[in-house]
């Protein structure tokens, strides 16, 4: 069994927007860490965000110079898969295809030397025991889900599939730990804990406004000033600015949970109308429902 401490070899396979925020956390918090993309302008585009987040710390003065650079000394990044055949963790970081992931994890099983390896994806609603069914351990498989943006964001899920052993889910645990994370443990269901709350407000929030109920103004006010929350369901949908992905999610967790969490037929347009665009779609202000 590995020990979790900051010598561990620590690998993020995929560096989108969110990919680039583990790295980037992991190696403030003192692991040395690579960035593994195929794609040559995600790994362009992480270096820039890293690079864009540092200098915000560094004008805030919650980091020196000096930090800086050996924040970015813990980093190196890569297109070669081959790269994480020395891992001692993988974190899986790529779109939310349940396909897509199943075939990583082929690959990443076939290519980690380590036996006793942490193999994880970040999914944020998708099956860990499929996903693991792809290896020849899942015991040593389990979701850890961050959230957007990562380095802010205190809460990771742990998430344990069927066969995911009780010593990989207390690693995993103790892993976000030492990022400087809260753990929560999740069984593996239809959008964890937090996506199942967060989608049945969103969902219930579009129904609020198809139904004359209120506007998406009232409705965001609602929830800031009458609930409490940072910032109401469509603007937090504007902000994550993925409309056609939280669309998927939430048709996932309907086909396993139930219609309340089928999103009403005006937002399907919206998608629809823009050809599934994530860059036009998801702007809920700039959009009303069709009458």
């Amino acid at each position: 069994m590995i020990q979790i401490s900051k010598e561990l070899r620590v690998r993020i396979v995929g560096i989108g927007k969110v990919g680039s925020g583990i790295v980037e956390t992991f190696a403030q918090c003192g692991f040395t860490v690579y960035g593994v993309d195929t794609d040559k302008k995600q790994i362009d585009n992480a270096l820039n965000s890293i690079d864009s987040d540092l200098k915000k710390l560094l004008e805030k003065e919650k980091i020196t110079d000096a930090e800086k650079d050996l924040i970015l000394s813990r980093i190196r990044f890569g297109t070669d898969l081959g790269l994480i055949r020395d891992a001692d963790v993988v974190v899986e970081a790529i779109l939310e295809d349940i396909q897509a992931k199943k075939e990583l994890f082929k690959t990443i099983d076939h290519l980690v030397v380590s036996k006793e390896a942490l193999i994880l994806t970040n999914t944020s609603s998708l099956s860990v025991t499929d996903i693991a069914a792809a290896t020849e351990r899942p015991e040593q498989v389990a979701g850890m889900h961050f959230f957007n943006p990562v380095p802010v964001m205190k809460l990771v899920e742990v998430v344990r599939g069927v066969l995911t052993s009780k010593e990989t889910v207390s690693l995993v645990k103790q892993l976000a730990i030492t990022m400087g994370k809260t753990p929560i443990v999740s069984a593996d269901s239809p959008g964890f804990i937090v996506n199942r709350l967060l989608n049945a407000l969103v969902v219930e929030a579009t129904r609020i406004v198809a139904e004359n109920v209120g506007s998406i103004e009232d409705v965001d006010i609602g929830a800031r000033l009458g609930c409490g929350h940072p910032m109401g369901p469509f603007e937090l949908l504007d902000y994550l600015n993925a409309l056609p992905l939280v669309l998927d999610v939430t048709d996932y967790m309907a086909d396993g949970l139930g219609e309340r969490f089928r999103m009403p037929a005006w937002v399907r347009e919206m998608v629809k109308k823009d050809n599934g665009d994530s860059i036009a779609c998801g702007r809920f202000y700039d959009r009303k429902p069709s009458s």
